[in-house]
């Protein structure tokens, strides 16, 4: 049986709502970083992540930096940012240390921040992340 994960870290609710679009095409619960979980035996892990100051939070590069080497065969990575710019260069090195096989595209949203982007993300924004899952599980072959 494969194990799918989708954990995400989100401080206004933007990466929590693509999170739980992404977690409802794998037919699995999101899990908020933050909350006592296990993802041990993780066959293919979405990891989401708000991007503040042109960087992903540091309790995600945290949380990364702690997963054990080898135990999660792949993953994907997703984000919500502002600016809707590519942040995860510092994850990406993370998980490829750790041996895990990262698909080779993000996904990267506009979220809203202040005034900027209001109502976003939206649901063409969770239409275009259960895209996402569907093609990361096709590639995967899940």
């Amino acid at each position: 049986m494969t194990v799918i994960n989708v954990i995400y870290q989100s401080r206004s609710g933007n990466t929590r709502r693509i999170a739980e679009a992404i977690a409802g095409v794998c037919q699995v619960q999101a899990i908020d970083i933050h909350k006592p979980h296990n993802i041990s035996g993780t066959d293919l892990l979405f990891v989401g992540m708000g991007v503040y100051g042109g960087k992903p939070d540091n309790s995600v590069l945290d949380y990364l930096d702690q997963l054990p080497a080898n135990t999660i065969k792949g993953a994907a990575l997703f984000s919500t940012s502002a600016s809707g710019k590519d942040h995860m260069e510092l994850a990406v090195n993370l998980l490829e240390h750790k041996g895990i096989q990262l698909y080779p595209k993000h996904l990267l949203l506009k979220g809203k921040f202040l005034f900027l982007n209001k109502n976003m993300p939206g649901r063409k924004e969770c239409f275009e992340a259960e895209a996402f899952a569907e093609e990361v599980l096709e590639a995967f072959n899940y």
